[in-house]
């Protein structure tokens, strides 16, 4: 895990700690007590709604389930989408899958050297790998349950960086251009057109072809979707964009505990 993203994973831990800074996050210290192992909390924040033009909108109640003690979940989940993402093909040739050494390489005495069966030994050059790495399954499983708490957890830690647009899909419905979606992106509050580009993180419901084909070109652009979204990205944006169904879909896959 780079040292970058360890940085963003303990502000965003610290971000999305309930009673730093969200609104309703601070428990009452009566249900504290009588439940001092609660798994998850209730946390609320407002982010600045704005339309795919740019012009402001006010601002968006978000309201999604967090854990209680996020440090744990978040970090667990990133260990695992790392680890998943591991392919585990890499394979080395032990001493008996080389080609070659069947054949003693010289007499067994007589030669003052040390005796050798092959040629083939790891201790020769040409020979076998000692202990060598063979395929291997490293994926991890995490229940959904914690999956999608996590997934939350980070979501509502990001807020403060983030903000909810409009739909893009009807600003993309006759257009697949970079370009337009370079100037959508530079009339958000992003920070496109600064010396440093920013991280932007795009998370939309559904998967739209024209909208795709106009952010896969954009460096530093991610666009995430309700089926692909994770905590690994999420955690690492400078920026974070919604849109304004995508969040919709979200109040409906991470609700909020009841008060």
């Amino acid at each position: 895990m780079s040292r970058s993203l360890v940085l963003a994973l303990g502000a965003l831990l610290a971000a999305a700690t309930p009673c730093r800074g969200l609104a309703g996050g601070a428990a009452p210290l009566a249900r504290r007590a009588a439940a001092p192992a609660a798994r998850v909390a209730m946390a609320t924040a407002q982010v600045a709604h704005y339309s795919a033009d740019g012009t402001a909108l006010g601002e968006v109640a978000v309201s999604l389930r967090t854990s209680a003690k996020p440090m744990y979940v978040v970090h667990r989940k990133v260990v695992n989408e790392l680890a998943n993402r591991r392919q585990g093909t890499v394979s080395v040739k032990t001493r008996s899958e080389v080609s070659g050494g069947g054949r003693k390489p010289y007499k067994q005495k007589g030669t003052g050297r040390a005796r050798r069966g092959s040629s083939r030994s790891p201790l020769l050059v040409g020979g076998g790998k000692c202990f060598g790495p063979k395929p291997k399954d490293w994926s991890m499983k995490m229940n959904k349950k914690e999956r999608r708490v996590a997934t939350s957890s980070a979501i509502m830690g990001v807020l403060p960086r983030a903000i909810v647009v409009d739909d893009l899909e009807p600003t993309f419905a006759a257009t697949s251009k970079t370009s337009a979606m370079m100037a959508v992106l530079r009339k958000l509050p992003l920070g496109m057109d600064e010396r440093k580009k920013p991280k932007v993180v795009l998370i939309a419901k559904e998967a739209h072809e024209n909208v795709a084909l106009s952010a896969r070109n954009i460096a530093g652009l991610t666009l995430l979707t309700m089926s692909t979204i994770n905590v690994h990205d999420i955690v690492g944006a400078t920026k974070l964009v919604i849109t304004k169904s995508a969040l919709e879909a979200m109040h409906e896959r991470y609700p909020a505990p009841a008060a």
